[in-house]
């Protein structure tokens, strides 16, 4: 609060009024002018200030959302005797935020999404902001923040944290409709916010008021306005496609005026999808078609909120939502016999094939309590708890429950021979919040706002899987030259795979916070200074305890400089330490007795379902001991056996933790905005499963002791752990006839891992000009580069998803070659959105991105003499055939030398420039305002090529002659029209 001639104007009484529930609140400036009301929830608000000597100023409807602007008010003096008129006028302006350090991006979701032609998605709000791109294709889209990989996102909504903790990718689903405001943090938030090291998205969803109010909306996303792309390889696009329908009903209002308030949500949803495949045969460079799917989901959302206000300042929150539903998939055609694959040429569908049933979602709740019991303290608790459920349920066209079987002897092209039915697999996420915050404010030279609090989740996950023909999937082979397995060319063999895992999992996450906002200097200098400690748990199947991180104290430090004292200009500067919890995927996959092996017999024919039978085992020089046989025809990727939880975690881990830097430059003008700031990330230390059968296999011949590999053949003991550093582990099993397992120090140099590395450079420059209700802008070009060996939790080279699980460090010869540009690595991204009201009932948006190409190197299988061990993964490794003009070899009949080829450096994808345009007519229809809007996303329908088959060899080593070949293109161009009306 200042007056004409910017001195600061204590004592004025600042007197905030709901204008939807309406609570009042009222607080008065300290010495330095300056005011804080909090716990505000988002909404439009009456502002008045009085002060002895000054005009009272009044304005009747001020939009506050989450982490937006602070409001700097300019009061007129009060005429004096002599004159009859005021001098300055009162007036509310914008003002740089003094609090925080925080950049990324705050949507008000009912307007902007109103305005600007984006997906009703959160992913799509998320992308908005500088710094956030979409991640790979295998992921569905999900967001990549600051070069992170797309599962370091944590999503919170009213509090409650959503975020998927089995792998921590897609947060729990919420109807778009339902959200009021979402914020985007990219970097420099506070300590009351973790269990992330890329963004966090802080979202707050709708709420009843004192005036009933409601929608019934109708969007349409036609089929028949989609585009079509390039077919791929393996994709018929043309005969592919999508139609989606929904209905959306609202309605909210008082239950009794200005206490208690209702707001309910009802979406139907149609949507149904096609997909048409096709097999590509390089010997006579020719196709055939194999199947086409169809799928459809009509499961309905529920959600719902209850606002009741005790007295002004303390309020009750309860937030439900429901996102079960289901989704049925037909199948028609397959690969069995030519007349019963689907006619790709004349879109005609072979044979019913099978069909399976998916389900999803699950119920959702937080409650919330807020007070502020004096200007000083404000207190508030949660109590929360979400789910998501998953089934799938397969079913054939026979009563006979037949194991998959893909015959593999023609090189140009595999053939299933069966239609497997009966596969079940279950799974459940559920999640138990507790926590507690409250806030002090101070005075003690300078101004203090400190906020500490605690919170703690409760996760159980369980997994259950049933296969048909139990658990066994089969694959005929033909041996051609170099074959692993020693078989001579033409042989024919059979590899059977068996996989089977059943448990329930138990983890804690808990956390507590300090953090001070300290502002000096007039109002001139703010110092933020905050601690965390989160621990982590995770249990086994057991019950018993194999991770404990202990405290992780991260630091959050900022500072704030008003270079010109009158609040619109801010230098701001942050570090943080960010801390990331164990997905419970490694607890089920690491330490629930999975049992994952691969063994390899001679083929004896088929039986008349065409399931092969198996003959006498293959015995090879790397062959692992099979657990049916106790053979050495294996390759044993997880033995089933269960293991203490000591051997499975290495002792005195460092946790995952990622280091930010920020420093920036902020500028005020208006409705305008201009940022500038560096970015720069540092990944510290990384949680991965790492093999460590060869070095105990090393160890027992130092030490002088048999047996060792009969137990550790490679793919026996699988430990978490820091890779590239020093551990000591306690073996899965005793040794030289002990009784007990031995504990042992292993070297990083015994271990063969290099150290897991990844760092992000970026600079941002934004300008954005807030809607004045006839126009708005929001524009940005980030440079940004990432390099390193590691994604992080995923890993988009292989679409692999096991969280903290993947292959990079399974082996050390799958890390040679790792380190390059990152998946995730953008050079250069711009974006430009806005709106402009044409007319009173005419506005336009637009909404553009452009992109640069990702880069790609070649994934190969790892030569047996450099790591034979890591060549019993495939595909897996930076291994691939170099022609003599360094070229990738992509002739399977012609063998040239094998040569590492590092993380991309070979070839890159597009551009890629994504123009969606929009157009809304907006009128009245019997005293309720009604809209009909068109949104037309890839106007220009372009083409880029996002995503292509980075595999150079196939898993035996093989040249791949689809190496290079396209696989994703950019969206085709599509229509949503949509339609409402609202009172």
């Amino acid at each position: 609060m200042v007056d004409p001639d910017g001195h600061p104007v204590p004592d004025a009484k600042v007197t905030v009024r709901s204008n939807g529930q309406g609570f009042s609140r009222d607080v008065t400036t300290n010495r330095e002018g300056t005011f804080s009301i909090p716990e505000l929830p988002p909404g439009n608000y009456m502002f008045t200030v009085e002060a002895p000597g000054f005009d009272t100023y009044t304005e009747a409807s001020v939009r506050l959302t989450i982490g937006s602007a602070t409001n700097r008010f300019v009061l007129g003096r009060t005429a004096d005797g002599d004159s009859a008129e005021i001098v300055v006028s009162g007036r509310r302006v914008a003002s740089a935020d003094f609090d925080r350090t925080t950049t990324g991006l705050v949507v008000d979701v009912a307007d902007v999404a109103q305005r600007i032609p984006v997906g009703r998605d959160l992913q799509s709000i998320l992308r908005l902001a500088p710094g956030a791109t979409t991640g790979s294709g295998a992921f569905n889209g999900l967001t990549s923040i600051a070069g992170g990989s797309v599962s370091e996102n944590a999503y919170f909504v009213n509090g409650l944290n959503i975020t998927n903790f089995r792998n921590m990718l897609a947060p729990v689903a919420i109807p778009f409709d339902f959200y009021q405001t979402i914020e985007v943090k990219t970097g420099g938030y506070a300590a009351e916010f973790g269990r992330t090291t890329g963004g966090f998205t802080n979202a707050t969803t709708k709420s009843g008021s004192n005036d009933f109010h409601g929608a019934v909306r109708f969007n349409w996303e036609p089929n028949d306005l989609r585009g079509t792309t390039p077919d791929t390889r393996g994709s018929v696009n043309k005969y592919s496609g999508s139609d989606r329908i929904d209905f959306i009903a609202e309605l909210g209002g008082p239950i009794i005026k200005d206490r208690l308030f209702f707001y309910g949500l009802y979406q139907s949803r149609n949507i149904t999808s096609f997909g048409a495949g096709r097999q590509y045969f390089d010997d006579t460079d020719t196709y055939l078609g194999t199947s086409r799917n169809f799928s459809r989901t009509d499961t309905p959302f529920y959600a719902g909120k209850i606002d009741a206000i005790i007295t002004d300042g303390h309020r009750l929150e309860g937030t439900y939502w429901n996102t079960k539903g289901s989704s049925r998939n037909q199948t028609f055609g397959n690969t069995s016999t030519v007349a019963n694959r689907y006619d790709y040429i004349n879109n005609v569908d072979g044979p019913f094939s099978g069909s399976s049933i998916s389900t999803f979602g699950g119920e959702n709740y937080v409650g919330r309590y807020t007070g502020v019991f004096s200007k000083w303290l404000t207190v508030s608790a949660l109590y929360g708890r979400n789910e998501n459920l998953g089934s799938f349920q397969s079913f054939g066209t026979s009563s006979v429950a037949l194991p998959p079987v893909v015959d593999a002897r023609n090189l140009a092209g595999e053939i299933s021979l069966t239609n497997p039915g009966g596969a079940l697999s279950t799974s459940a996420d559920i999640r138990k919040q507790y926590r507690a915050d409250a806030e002090v404010r101070f005075d003690l030279f300078g101004s203090h706002h400190i906020r500490f609090g605690y919170d703690r989740e409760e996760l159980f996950s369980s997994q259950s899987t049933v296969t048909n023909g139990g658990g066994f999937s089969y694959r005929i082979i033909r041996a051609i030259a170099n074959d692993p397995r020693g078989q001579t060319v033409g042989t024919e063999y059979l590899r059977t795979r068996q996989y089977a895992l059943v448990g329930g999992f138990q983890s804690l996450n808990d956390a507590f916070y300090l953090q001070d906002s300290w502002t000096l200097a007039e109002g001139r200098v703010t110092i933020n200074a905050g601690i965390r400690n989160d621990r982590f748990s995770n249990d086994n199947a057991e019950g018993a305890t194999f991770y404990k991180s202990g405290d992780q104290w991260g630091p959050r430090l900022g500072f704030i400089f008003d270079p010109i004292g009158d609040q619109t200009d801010k230098i701001f500067g942050s570090f943080s330490r960010l801390y990331i919890p164990v997905a419970s995927n490694t607890n089920i996959r690491l330490t629930g007795g999975e049992l994952y092996y691969d063994s390899y017999t001679a083929f004896g024919g088929l039986d008349a379902n065409n399931v092969p039978i198996a003959g006498a085992p293959i015995v090879y020089a790397r062959g692992a001991l099979c657990p049916d046989t106790g053979t050495r025809s294996c390759d044993i990727f997880a033995d089933g056996a269960p293991r203490p939880a000591e051997s499975q975690v290495a002792q005195g881990l460092k946790p995952q933790s990622v280091d930010e830097y920020q420093l920036g430059y902020e500028k005020r003008l208006g409705a305008w905005k201009f940022r500038v700031f560096y970015t720069q990330t540092k990944l510290n230390e990384v949680l991965e499963d790492v093999a460590i059968d060869a070095a105990v296999r090393s160890y027992c011949t130092a030490e002088g002791i048999t047996g060792c590999a009969n137990i550790w053949d490679g793919f026996h003991q699988y430990v978490l752990a820091n890779p590239g550093q020093a551990a000591r582990i306690t073996l899965s099993n005793p040794i030289a006839g002990e009784a007990t397992a031995r504990t042992v120090d292993f070297t990083a140099e015994q271990l063969g891992y290099p150290r897991a590395e990844r760092s992000h450079r970026s600079m941002t420059f934004e300008v954005s000009r807030q809607f004045d209700g006839v126009w708005s802008l929001d524009a940005s070009y980030v440079y940004g580069k990432t390099f390193g060996n590691y994604e992080g939790g995923v890993k988009s080279d292989n679409g692999q998803a096991d969280t903290g699980l993947t292959q990079d460090f399974d082996q050390p010869g799958l890390t040679d070659g790792l380190y390059g540009p990152s998946p995730n690595d953008r050079r250069h991204v711009f974006k430009l959105f806005g709106s402009y009201q044409v007319l009173p009932f005419l506005s336009i948006g637009a909404n553009t991105t452009v992109s640069s190409p990702r880069s790609f190197g070649c994934i190969g299988r790892v030569p047996e003499e450099i790591d034979a061990l890591a060549g019993a993964y495939g595909a897996s490794g930076a291994y691939c055939q170099v022609n003599p003009d360094g070229s990738i070899n992509t002739v399977r009949n012609i063998v040239q030398p094998v040569a590492l080829v590092p993380r991309g450096s070979v070839f890159k994808s597009d551009w890629t420039v994504q123009n969606d345009l929009d157009i809304q007519l907006t009128g009245e229809v019997g005293g309720a305002n009604a809209y009909l809007r068109l949104s037309v996303f890839n106007v220009l329908n372009l083409k880029a090529k996002l995503n292509r088959n980075e595999f150079g060899t196939d898993g035996d080593g093989n040249a791949s002659p689809l190496y290079r070949d396209v696989t994703e293109y950019q969206g085709a161009r599509s229509a949503r029209i949509q339609a409402g009306i609202t009172f």
